[in-house]
């Protein structure tokens, strides 16, 4: 399993404290089978301004408890980017893609999109980045709108879930936005958001639910296929669910409109 959303580097935002939480949450992590993690401190103007410096000191760091404490984990180095007029610069400027790749996580406020949030999009997929929009379950828009996913994945718009909304952690409406938008295959990546604040890793369970709910290779695709390709700076299908109807409903419904 790769969880390609976490806040798991230490002392970067409001994520992990210090550097013994970071190791005791990894420890969990790979007990419940992830082998990657992809380091996504916010990346903000004012709060969480990450320099390139705090980043690589905080990474190098991780990286050699892991290794003292016999913990085999890879790591890679990204952000989580909240979207502003000048994002784009940012990322160019300051590398906060992902390992390297031209896929970019970003987020947005939660009281409503910004009059230029599809243009600042826009612009990075012009510019050939393959924006991955963080928890869009979380955002009003959507979940008081969810055709609006469909939308933004139109405009080569990716969308990663957070795990924890499939068991009701964020609200009803957020957990209902989450499997309609999963049902619908408006979902490309599920992961934990991992902010070290829950004392267990969450993603066995909800990914157990989702096997029952859908099937086996919908987990696969999300938490392991999917993210490879994005690590490997691979294209991914936008959409790849078909609505078909079964031999059965169509049937059914001759049968019906014979009687109206």
């Amino acid at each position: 399993m790769i969880d390609i959303h976490t806040h798991i580097l230490h002392a970067c935002d409001d994520g992990s404290p210090d550097l013994e939480t970071s190791l005791t949450h990894i420890k969990k992590m790979k007990d419940a089978g992830v082998t990657d993690i992809v380091l996504t401190p916010h990346y903000m103007m004012g709060p969480y301004q990450n320099t390139a410096e705090i980043f690589e000191l905080r990474f190098n760091q991780l990286k050699k408890a892991l290794h003292k404490n016999n913990i085999s984990m890879q790591l890679y180095k990204a952000f989580e980017i909240y979207l502003e007029p000048n994002t784009l610069e940012e990322i160019k400027n300051k590398d906060l893609s992902i390992n390297g790749t031209k896929y970019v996580l970003v987020e947005t406020g939660f009281h409503g999109f910004a009059k230029d949030f599809m243009h600042i999009l826009y612009e990075l997929v012009i510019n050939g980045y393959y924006p991955i929009l963080a928890h869009p379950e979380r955002y009003p828009d959507i979940s008081n709108n969810p055709d609006l996913a469909e939308d933004l994945i139109h405009r080569n718009i990716y969308l990663q879930l957070n795990a924890a909304s499939f068991i009701g952690l964020y609200g009803k409406k957020i957990q209902q936005t989450a499997w309609n938008l999963l049902k619908n295959g408006h979902c490309h990546f599920i992961a934990s958001d991992n902010h070290c604040n829950f004392n267990e890793y969450i993603m066995p369970q909800v990914l157990e639910k989702i096997e029952k709910t859908i099937d086996k290779y919908t987990v696969e695709l999300l938490t392991e296929i999917n993210p490879e390709k994005m690590l490997k700076n691979e294209k991914i299908d936008f959409f790849y669910v078909e609505n078909v109807q079964s031999n059965e409903t169509i049937f059914i419904q001759k049968f019906k409109n014979l009687f109206k």
